[in-house]
């Protein structure tokens, strides 16, 4: 998790956005900052593109933002597409993410221009480069999902060991490996309430929380912990197993696995619970 600091940790909070280093100029008539908030971007059509506002390195959530993106090619660019980001933040706590929905047809460097105006007039035009890769090192949709064996509640005398939300919740009755073994339609979320350098696990670990009860009975749900060996010394963590086999360098995480074992949705950052519902809905359709 230590590259979730400098890659999508901040953004997550929300704290500091540094728009100094997108190719071209950047014009702002205020102190609004854009920054795209995904570790990872790959080839595909209608990608999620998470986008964090600050106006004076504080979150908003009142902005409206429309985003364009291009391929770049040395010092200009070709436009490919655009879409609107309307905020995204329900059941988050006040925490969210502007998201677009946009297409990469071509592995390589890409930037977007992000446009975002506010009801007290501030503005802001913004250009960040991205990188888009052509198949994903997180686990993407369309491969199989790892058959991760991580610990379940049947496995420790103590569940605080294997979740570090107070009070844990009670998605530790299976495994991943023991999912996909029974053929069971699967939500996993990877997240560390106690933990996460972005302080949004928790808030997502309870918008996984508040959709169980309405989709139990054709949805197994499952929380791995990022870390372990957490107890009774903190400082003595390690990264759990799990986490090493699924590649996950930032966090939180949500993926949606079908009975056959394929991902077919996987969210990172904050995912509203609007969000993560529509994908839900998606899978079981």
């Amino acid at each position: 998790m230590k590259r979730a600091a400098a890659a999508v940790a901040l953004a997550l909070l929300l704290a500091a956005c540094d728009s100094a280093a997108a190719p071209g100029p950047s014009s702002t008539s205020s102190q609004l900052q854009a920054v795209v908030a995904a570790s990872e971007l790959v080839v595909g059509s209608q990608q999620r593109v998470p986008i964090g506002i600050t106006d004076h390195n504080t979150p908003v959530s009142d902005a409206t933002v429309h985003v364009r993106s291009f391929v770049l090619n040395g010092s200009t660019g070709t436009f490919k597409g655009e879409s609107d980001a309307p905020f995204k933040g329900e059941g988050l706590q006040g925490a969210g993410t502007y998201v677009a929905h946009l297409t990469f047809d071509k592995a390589g460097d890409w930037g977007v221009e992000v446009t975002a105006s506010r009801p007290n007039g501030a503005h802001m035009t913004a250009r960040l480069p991205m990188n888009v890769l052509a198949l994903p090192v997180v686990p993407g949709v369309g491969q199989p999902a790892p058959a991760t064996h991580n610990p379940t509640a049947r496995d420790v005398a103590d569940v605080e060991t294997i979740d570090s939300g107070r009070p844990p919740d009670d998605m530790h009755q299976l495994s991943i490996a023991d999912a996909l073994q029974q053929h069971r339609a699967t939500l996993v979320v990877f997240a560390s309430p106690a933990f996460c350098t972005s302080r949004i696990c928790g808030p997502e670990v309870k918008v996984v929380q508040s959709l169980e009860p309405a989709y139990r009975d054709r949805l197994t749900f499952i929380h791995v912990e990022i870390y372990r060996d957490y107890k009774p010394d903190p400082s003595k963590r390690q990264l759990a197993q799990a986490v090493v086999d699924w590649r996950l360098q930032t966090e939180p995480w949500i993926f949606l696995i079908d009975a056959k074992g394929i991902i077919q949705t996987r969210l990172e950052g904050p995912a509203a619970s609007d969000e993560v519902k529509a994908a839900i809905d998606q899978l079981l359709h």
